[in-house]
């Protein structure tokens, strides 16, 4: 789950996205349905020019689940997207994505039968790499 989060918060950002390459914190924090306290991530990740080119390649796809990002609109600081996965059970969901060249703020819910999700993603620029 953690990872397919983080996919959605870098491969829904189009790959003309003005992020700034370097190295990045991304946090989130994740309640699902029935379980009473959130899950929280915090990594940090060096970003390569080529991958803040094209956010889409920064972390692959996610294990066991094949997701197609679809109904994408960017409006140059705001992206928002419904998300398809081909997991077991399989996934739908929404999200958007603020971006700017140092950080992001982002949210997504996914749902499947019996199952639902909401997280909550932030990242900011620390500096180079």
């Amino acid at each position: 789950m953690r990872g397919l989060l983080l996919l959605a918060a870098f491969a829904a950002l189009p790959a003309r996205a003005d992020i700034e390459a370097g190295n990045w914190e991304i946090s989130s924090s994740t309640t699902v349905q029935g379980i009473k306290e959130p899950t929280s991530l915090v990594q940090t990740r060096c970003i390569t020019p080529e991958e803040a080119r094209d956010p889409s390649r920064l972390f692959g796809a996610s294990p066991g689940a094949r997701c197609r990002f679809l109904h994408r609109n960017d409006t140059g600081s705001v992206f928002t997207f419904e998300i398809s996965c081909d997991a077991q059970p399989p996934l739908r969901g929404v999200g958007s994505v603020r971006y700017g060249r140092e950080t992001l703020d982002g949210e997504l819910e996914l749902t499947a039968e019996h199952f639902s999700a909401r997280s909550r993603i932030t990242a900011r620029r620390l500096g180079g790499c």
